[in-house]
């Protein structure tokens, strides 16, 4: 809940963890996501570095903030898909 309203303020900057999609997506995805379940910097830093490696791979699809890439990681780690 902590990172949803940077989020919504600024989508170009912050992106919204969801621990447990995250946590899946990171490991489908082969990225060692440094997850606590405590609030800390070192998890949102783990987050935003996990978010880069996304934007750099989809470099071709054009992803134009962290909203694009925090969708892809949710459809990566969820059940839904």
């Amino acid at each position: 809940m902590l990172t949803v309203f940077s989020f919504i303020a600024q989508p170009d900057v912050h992106i919204f963890l969801k621990p447990k999609v995250t946590r899946i997506a990171a490991e489908e995805y082969g990225f060692d996501f440094q997850y606590r379940s405590r609030p800390s910097w070192d998890t949102y830093a783990s987050l935003l570095g996990f978010a880069e490696v996304v934007r750099r791979n989809l470099t071709d699809l054009r992803p134009r903030d962290m909203i694009d890439l925090q969708s892809f990681i949710w459809v990566l780690g969820s059940d839904e898909y």
